[in-house]
């Protein structure tokens, strides 16, 4: 049985679902998970085999799996492209190519200078996630 999407969606860097964690919002989280798109390559960061099985993020990932998305269409392509800048890892890059090709703000909380400066530069719309928190 599928997620009940939300009007709006949202597609996360891991940046941005770390902070919301330490900062106890998982439970926003659980809320307006019909609005959270993860990429498949910030899942698999978020699941790394270093992380602790009660993982908050490894949790909320299992219990909803589909909130993680593959690429679709030419998403791939764009990723590729992306993740051929300097500065920029799989996570994010991956990130940016689901938030670019289906024209969904990006939560993402590096600093301007970094992938958010880049992605803003792609025409990207950016927030960070206590301003995600607000709009919900």
């Amino acid at each position: 049985m599928g997620i009940q999407k939300e009007l709006f969606q949202y597609v996360f860097d891991s940046s941005a679902l770390i902070n919301i964690k330490r900062n106890k919002k998982m439970g926003f989280l659980r809320k307006h998970k019909g609005g959270i798109l993860i990429p498949e390559k910030v899942a698999q960061e978020i699941n790394h085999p270093m992380v602790s099985l009660d993982d908050p993020l490894r949790k909320f990932i299992s219990k909803y799996p589909h909130v993680v998305t593959p690429f679709q269409n030419n998403e791939e392509d764009e990723y590729l492209r992306i993740r051929s800048q300097p500065g920029i890892h799989d996570g994010e890059a991956s990130a940016m190519a689901v938030a670019l090709k289906r024209k969904h703000p990006l939560v993402i909380d590096e600093k301007d200078t970094k992938a958010t400066g880049k992605a803003k530069n792609h025409g990207i719309n950016t927030l960070n996630w206590q301003e995600f928190l607000k709009r919900g």
